[in-house]
């Protein structure tokens, strides 16, 4: 049976065409893209979303497609936000642009191993894995670029002169900009220079094998595996060249792995602007001009082509060749009479003429001057060197904005020019073309031309992105933000601050008193934290933290209550709360499916048939629920918990944790409470207050006023839940040793 992946959109009155959401039309592309049929597409027709994109459904007809009202859809699924997946077999529901994308490749990865689909989530897997709350980058693809593009083609509809429309580009178009020209981050950066520089040593010695025609270089990449894709050019000189650089050269990579041979050979054709008919895997183009030489490697992947580039000075290559001795030079056997100062090669300004780079001595110096801090790597991609899923999501994206304007680019590339040109390229990849054409798109028309600002400009740039934003902001990453670090005057003085207002914590008791233990020797085993994965040494803290928790949640719950846990983890909590409370419906909600996985398995060999899972970011959980719970839910998260529960009129059970990576988002700000308002507390001196408030391990000697500061900041989320009508309790988890991140908040709406 098919999973159903639930998505905004509507057919036409006539039935020829779908009108879908952005996100629709990106998770339609990628299922293209991974040549897949393991998912049925429902699109709801009567839910809010603006249907921005149109398919023709006759592009379609492999894809099995129906429309349903939001009424018909199940119950478990209008719990999150669209668009969701829905796994029955294993009570799971996905939700999330990223979330499902992810869960699209893998699956088809599984199907399709072949096709290396795997690789476009990137190193590690890590591709728009983060949620947007905590990565910079995520938000920007997920949330801020589409939100942005959203309102620019919504603009063109409502304009009756597009001609004359002035449309404002948003400030995440210059952060996607800004983060194009950076350098580009690679993991174990020195070997991967290593192995680069080696490709384009075999490359250079490969092309001049076959006979490399140097006039014809300008701009093009040459084949270094293909003699077909190389132009005829007398192959005696460039045999003997090539002889003379294996003697020097052989050393050095007869000690080459076949694994890293292999690396080069991973790809298939592309048919871009930039290479032959006769496409090869690894293609080299040298340049060279009165400065020195310039090397570019293309190695073609499954999923587009990594380049790096070589510039060196010439005057590099002369101090390498002064060393040597003429004997040495006297090496190459030319006894046909043919002289290498004679071969002709191409200048960068386009100028044919005898050169002063000498094609026998002075490649083979190149080969020896070349070191491993001369590679750089080409910043072609959205997250570096490799094309990844953020690619294709912002390719689609960028796709429906041009459609909507009739391709007229107009003087975008004037503000954005990285990103005109990386979509001109991804519009050059064979696999995207075959995608696009599939579904009607005219992917032709994206190839872009360089433009100037003019009288007849369309874009303009909107007041935000013209005012100075914020090096945090600007920074995007996959992985969350740096905690903020406070001087010992910053913390002294927003204690003295809060101290001299007479804000101090109130402190409660847990509703069940000092009664808060449970017999672990009575459940069973899978309920036990042990069996997910909890180390030894964490095993009877971790049993003394949950008991704390499901204690506090019995005395709040009713039969036929549904409980979440949120940001379950491997769902120790959510597992014991639907043991123990088997008349009660019990949620886990958990970003990570690596969790929840883990999750299922326990939750299937216990039998529990009231327990469902999800995999989505809080925000978009839109459910209702009785109590919610979590347990060391991060920073802004537990903030986040709390405001779910709000929204809900929810009771609430809350342990927080990580009290330093407190940022705020597009979704929370900080301070929480008028309280901590009134007494004009800063961002940063709240800031200020969570990284002190992490200092509470038990060998710092100020872990005292660590624990002053944590009972503050969770005096201000008790003063927020009480401004929202709660009956806010802050006690201690009991032991105390059983964590130092051990306050509680219990909450319940007052009656």
């Amino acid at each position: 049976m098919k999973a159903k992946i639930y998505l905004h959109g509507d057919e036409s009155a006539d039935g020829s065409t779908l009108h879908c959401s952005l996100s629709s039309t990106v998770i339609i592309f990628l299922i293209r893209y991974c040549q897949t049929h393991q998912f049925e597409l429902v699109f709801v027709t009567d839910r809010n979303s603006s249907n921005c994109c149109s398919l023709k459904l006759k592009c379609l007809t492999d894809l099995k497609i129906q429309f349903s009202p939001w009424s018909d859809v199940p119950s478990l699924v209008q719990n999150v936000q669209l668009p969701s997946l829905y796994q029955p077999h294993m009570s799971l529901v996905r939700s999330g642009l990223c979330v499902l994308l992810r869960h699209i490749v893998q699956e088809a990865d599984k199907t399709f191993p072949e096709l290396k689909l795997i690789d476009v989530l990137g190193f590690r897997e890590g591709s728009m894995k983060m949620c947007a709350e905590v990565s910079g980058w995520t938000k920007l693809c997920e949330v801020d670029l589409a939100q942005s593009i959203l309102e620019l083609i919504n603009s063109t509809k409502d304009a009756k002169d597009l001609k004359n429309q002035k449309l404002p580009l948003s400030c995440h178009f210059l952060k996607l900009e800004s983060h194009f020209h950076k350098k580009c981050r690679v993991h174990n950066d020195n070997r991967q220079r290593r192995a680069e520089l080696n490709r384009i040593k075999k490359s250079l010695i490969q092309c001049i094998k076959k006979g490399l025609n140097l006039k014809r270089l300008e701009n093009e990449f040459y084949s270094c595996e293909d003699c077909t894709a190389l132009s005829p050019v007398n192959k005696t000189i460039g045999n003997r060249i090539s002889d003379e650089v294996n003697d020097r050269t052989n050393a050095e990579f007869n000690d080459r792995t076949d694994a890293e041979t292999n690396d080069t050979q991973r790809g298939f054709n592309v048919n871009n602007s930039n290479f032959l008919p006769h496409l090869a895997k690894v293609a080299l183009k040298v340049t060279t001009d009165n400065s020195g030489v310039i090397l570019e490697q293309a190695v073609h992947l499954k999923h587009g082509i990594r380049r790096v580039r070589i510039k060196k000075q010439l005057g590099d290559i002369r101090a390498v060749k002064k060393e040597k001795k003429i004997s040495d030079r006297a090496s190459c056997n030319l006894s046909d009479g043919k002289d290498c100062k004679d071969i002709q090669i191409q200048h960068h300004n386009g100028d044919t003429e005898n050169s002063c780079f000498d094609l026998t001595s002075d490649i083979c110096n190149l080969l020896e001057a070349l070191t491993v801090q001369d590679v750089e790597y080409v910043h072609t991609y959205t997250e570096g060197i490799e094309m990844t899923l953020a690619d294709l999501i912002l390719f689609v994206y960028f796709y429906c904005l041009l459609e909507a304007l009739d391709f007229n680019s107009s003087n975008l590339g004037h503000y954005v020019p990285a990103i005109m040109s990386w979509l001109t390229h991804m519009s050059t990849l064979s696999t995207i073309v075959g995608v696009s054409e599939s579904l009607g798109w005219e992917v032709g028309r994206l190839v872009t031309h360089p433009s100037t600002a003019g009288a007849d400009e369309m874009f303009v740039l909107a007041v935000e992105s013209t005012s100075a934003v914020d090096d945090d902001e600007m920074e995007l990453s996959r992985c969350a933000k740096m905690k903020h670090r406070a001087l010992k005057s910053d913390i002294a003085d927003i204690l003295t601050k809060l101290k001299d207002s007479n804000v101090t914590p109130l402190r409660g008791d847990h509703p069940c008193g000092d009664q808060v233990h449970l017999n672990w020797s009575c459940l069973p085993a899978d309920v036990h934290p042990k069996e997910g994965d909890v180390p030894e040494s964490r095993m009877f803290r971790k049993c003394e933290q949950l008991e704390n928790l499901a204690t506090a949640v019995q005395a709040l719950a009713k039969p036929g209550d549904i409980l979440i846990d949120f940001c379950s983890g491997g769902g120790h909590l959510g597992i014991l709360m639907a043991y123990l409370l088997q008349e009660c419906n019990v949620f886990l909600v958990e970003n990570k499916e690596e969790s929840l996985l883990k999750a299922c398995s326990r939750i299937t060999s216990l039998g529990l048939q009231n327990v469902t899972l999800y995999q989505c970011n809080l925000d978009y959980f839109i459910g209702k629920f009785d109590v919610g719970t979590s347990l060391h839910a991060c920073g802004s998260a537990t903030d986040m918990v709390l405001q779910l529960c709000q929204d809900a009129q929810a009771s609430f059970v809350v342990c927080p944790c990580c009290y330093g990576s407190i940022q705020k988002t597009h979704l929370m700000s900080y301070p929480r409470s008028q309280l901590f308002i009134q007494h004009a507390v800063t961002y940063k001196e709240y800031l200020t207050l969570g990284h002190a408030a992490d200092q509470t391990e038990h060998n710092i000697t100020i872990k005292e006023r660590g624990h002053l500061c944590m009972d503050l900041i969770d005096t201000d989320r008790l003063q927020y839940a009480q401004q929202m009508g709660y009956v806010v309790t802050l006690t201690s988890l009991q032991p105390l040793s059983c964590t130092p991140k051990n306050n509680l908040l219990i909450g319940k709406p007052n009656d």
